[in-house]
């Protein structure tokens, strides 16, 4: 081998050695320790409902106020249908908000296109909106009111005819913005 090309290969190994072996330059650099943390998640929960059961009431307009709707009575256009429960709620954790929704209710059947369900919640008189609820309300009470109305304005082509309100849930959801 002649000495040039020694030199060239002794020279080329000197470069690589001082970049520091794999083509990297050293650069200053500094660290700090930091500490970790424990975490322990919150919940959000309904307790103590009673919004099961079948018990639905016609509208207080009849001769007997809050009569029991039960399986077989006929309704007439007017007349609404409603179901009232309450539920507390159990909600812990810093920033909580959450929703509260009725959860896949479906009117079918032919009669359900002159049907409208409305639902509210409130709290201490209050209606609840989209995201009102929030940590704060942890061991409050929220008073559900489900109603189904039969449009008033139906013609004779709704006679005999039947719909069905599914069963739903009622559901909180947390949110966060």
């Amino acid at each position: 081998m002649k000495k040039t090309t020694k030199g060239a290969l002794a020279a080329g190994a000197a470069a690589v050695l001082l970049m520091g072996g794999a083509g990297t330059l050293a650069y200053w650099s500094a660290d700090a320790d930091v500490d970790g943390v424990q975490v322990t998640a919150g919940e959000l929960k309904i307790i103590n409902d009673n919004c099961d059961g079948d018990v639905w009431n016609f509208d207080g307009g009849e001769d007997v106020a809050d009569k029991v709707y039960t399986a077989g009575d006929l309704i007439v256009p007017g007349d609404v249908l409603t179901k009232e429960c309450s539920f507390e709620i159990q909600a812990t954790g810093e920033h909580l908000r959450a929703e509260v929704e009725l959860s896949n209710p479906a009117l079918s059947g032919d009669l359900a296109s002159a049907l409208t369900l409305v639902d509210s919640f409130q709290v201490d008189g209050v209606d609840l909106d989209e995201t009102d609820i929030t940590e704060a309300n942890d061991g409050d009470v929220v008073d559900v009111t489900i109603s189904v109305t039969f449009n008033g304005s139906s013609d004779n082509t709704t006679q005999t005819l039947s719909g069905a309100l599914s069963a739903f849930e009622i559901g909180l959801t947390q949110v966060h913005d």
